[in-house]
Parts: structure tokens; C-alpha cells; sequence
């Protein structure tokens, strides 16, 4: 993550609570992240020079006037003057985590062989939010190579109880053996 995506992030972030518009601007700026991340070919076209800077600030301003929260457009709209309109999803992620600073949650990311049932991911919530001591919001990917079991990095910890990870130890054990 950059300086500037830092620096820009923290700015909106500050604007946001001061105005009480966190959760808001967080579900936008999460949403964008994720829409333009998708699409980034839209980006590429906000950017060139080919058209004037007035004509790209209008494209932006037809297509998210309206749907996102006027601070959000603006602040797309001052990436855009600036030319790091592509810094944008790394200033959703650091807005991501001071939100998840502020709101005291802890994100877990969590990779299994095999999507995890509703009630499989309420229990697994529940008893890391226990170790933490804070709210935890699961980011699960799915990896089959993982065989079983599961991937928890939380909070620069790990905890790998996979069946790929077992394996992985007991072949270790057992070249020192021999």
C-alpha cells in the first residue's frame, strides 16, 4: 500500500466519522473496491489523456452521481485530478481497517478445502471472536489442496490445523528419523 493511499484513506475515514457516515462510506468504498477491481479496463479509460480531464470527471460524475454518497464521488473525483485514480482500492483497504479499528473487529482469514455451512461459519466466528476478545469477520477462500481442516491467519498469528499441514509435519518427523 502506498503513502498516498494511506494518507488518502485516512483523510476519508477522518471526514467520515466526524460526520457519522462510517459505515456508509465503508459498505461504498468496499463495493467500489471490489467493481472496479473487476473492471479494470473503466479505470484505464478515467485515466488516459485522450480525453480532457473535464470529459473524465464527467464520466465518473454519470455513472456514480446518485448511487454513492456525494463524499465518495468527490473523493474518486480527486483521485482523478490527481492521477491515482488507481490507488483507489488500496484506499478502501486502508479505509477497511481503521473501520475495523473504530468498530473493534478483527478480520480472520480462513482458507478450507470445501465452503464452510452458515452454521459451521457462526461456530468458527464465535470461537475465534473468543480468542481475540473482539468481533471477527471471516474471509474465507477455498483451496483444495488444503485437503481438510483449516487455515487461520488472525491477527499475524496462524493456526493451521490442515490435513496438508499434518502431512507436510509428519513427513518432516519421519525424514529425521531415517
Amino acid at each position: 500500500m502506498t503513502e498516498l493511499a494511506r494518507e488518502y484513506g485516512e483523510g476519508l475515514f477522518d471526514l467520515a466519522k466526524d460526520e457519522n457516515l462510517i459505515d456508509t462510506i465503508h459498505e461504498e468504498m468496499n463495493a467500489l473496491r471490489e467493481s472496479l477491481g473487476g473492471e479494470p479496463r473503466y479505470v484505464q479509460l478515467l485515466q488516459t489523456h485522450a480525453l480532457s480531464k473535464e470529459e473524465r470527471l464527467g464520466i465518473l460524475d454519470e455513472a456514480f452521481r446518485g448511487r454513492v454518497h456525494p463524499y465518495v464521488l468527490n473523493f474518486m473525483k480527486l483521485l482523478l485530478e490527481r492521477g491515482a485514480l488507481s490507488e483507489l482500492p488500496d484506499c478502501a483497504r486502508h479505509f477497511h481497517a481503521r473501520w475495523c479499528q473504530e468498530k473493534g473487529v478483527v478480520e480472520a482469514r480462513v482458507t478450507a478445502a470445501a465452503p464452510l455451512t452458515d452454521a459451521q461459519r457462526a461456530s468458527l466466528a464465535k470461537k475465534l471472536g473468543e480468542i481475540a476478545g473482539k468481533r471477527v469477520e471471516l474471509l474465507i477462500h477455498i483451496d483444495p489442496a488444503v485437503m481438510g481442516g483449516l487455515r487461520v491467519d488472525m491477527e499475524g498469528r496462524r493456526y493451521d490445523n490442515t490435513i496438508r499441514h499434518r502431512l507436510d509435519l509428519m513427513r518432516r518427523r519421519l525424514a529425521d528419523e531415517a
